[in-house]
């Protein structure tokens, strides 16, 4: 019988919170808006103050990362839409079936790319807003 070798409970090396910045990424603009604005060091210490969550500064820092994550989940959202959008429209000058069904599902889906491109804006200025109030929450540290 081959078993692991066990250790005792408590032991453990604590995992270590990442601290390095990630590195900017077009599919991430929430989180490249973050690094490009704060900077290594403004980063690092936003990860920092986000695990003080006593305090104003941890809460907004929550709040920032919050924002950012979701600014990065609706520009998936939207750009899986806007592939699909494409996609039906490629459909629709190729297919020689009933011209009724392309327009309809290229209305569709254009429609549906719009609602989430306002959406992904709209998220966007709410991470300008919430960042603009944690720098000046720094300030005032």
């Amino acid at each position: 019988m081959n078993s692991p070798t066990s250790r005792l409970r408590g032991t453990a090396k604590p995992s270590t919170l990442q601290m390095s910045p990630p590195s900017p990424s077009p599919a991430r603009p929430g989180e490249a808006t973050l690094l490009t604005t704060l900077g290594d060091d403004g980063y690092i210490a936003l990860r920092r103050h986000r695990q003080a969550t006593h305090t104003a500064l941890g809460t907004l820092a929550q709040l920032l990362c919050d924002t950012a994550r979701e600014a990065d989940r609706l520009h998936t959202t939207l750009r899986r839409h806007a592939t699909n959008a494409r996609d039906h429209l490629n459909d629709a000058l190729t297919d020689q079936g009933p011209p009724h069904a392309d327009a309809t599902a290229i209305h569709y889906a254009s429609r549906a790319t719009e609602l989430h491109a306002a959406r992904y804006a709209q998220q966007m200025h709410q991470l300008d807003l919430v960042l603009d109030a944690y720098q000046t929450a720094l300030l005032a540290v």
